[in-house]
């Protein structure tokens, strides 16, 4: 009798130590919620519709978000300059910036989607993952090799073996900056 009230005590504190590990991991301090342009973004993967206004560079662009003009820096990339004050251009910027543009010009719709933790920078910029036409403009610099992995801040990598892939890929066929030229 006594191992039988173990066994069923064992296997209730089992599922109510789960059932809490579960609750911190899907709300715990790693999950922020923020409010820009008057939208609260919780940074699950909802994807906000927005009216690509102009682009400032490989990495950066300026989308129309809730009736409100919103600067977008792309997360977990960089492109290298081409109008940053103090910095020549750098090898392949105009040709990362030409591609960001014609990414955002050409597409029907333009989305954005935040992560989990870090919504803006110290710029006040938005960070985001950005979408035309459905693709991941991120992962088309990447693949183009005009764009690399950088300021990858945990917990805010959601997809960031996806875009170790595709730069893998251009480096392995050394498209770009990834270039021996």
């Amino acid at each position: 009798m006594n191992k039988k009230v173990f066994i069923v005590f064992f296997i209730l504190f089992i599922s109510i130590s789960l059932l809490i590990i579960t609750i911190f991991n899907t709300h715990g301090e790693n999950y922020k919620e923020a409010t820009i342009n008057s939208v609260l973004i919780k940074g699950d993967t909802t994807r906000y519709k927005v009216k690509f206004v102009k682009k400032i560079d490989g990495d950066t662009i300026v989308v129309n978000f809730n009736n409100k003009d919103l600067k977008i820096r792309y997360l977990l990339i960089d492109t290298p300059e081409t109008v940053k004050p103090g910095v020549k251009v750098q090898r392949f910027g105009p040709e990362a910036s030409e591609l960001n543009g014609r990414l955002l010009n050409n597409a029907k719709t333009i989305e954005i989607e935040f992560d989990v933790y870090q919504k803006e920078d110290k710029y006040h910029r938005g960070l985001c993952y950005v979408y035309a036409d459905g693709k991941s403009v991120q992962e088309e610099l990447l693949a183009a090799g005009l764009a690399e992995i950088k300021y990858v801040k945990p917990p805010d990598v959601r997809y960031l073996e996806r875009y170790k892939k595709a730069q893998n890929k251009a480096k392995s066929n050394k498209r770009n900056l990834w270039s021996n030229s």
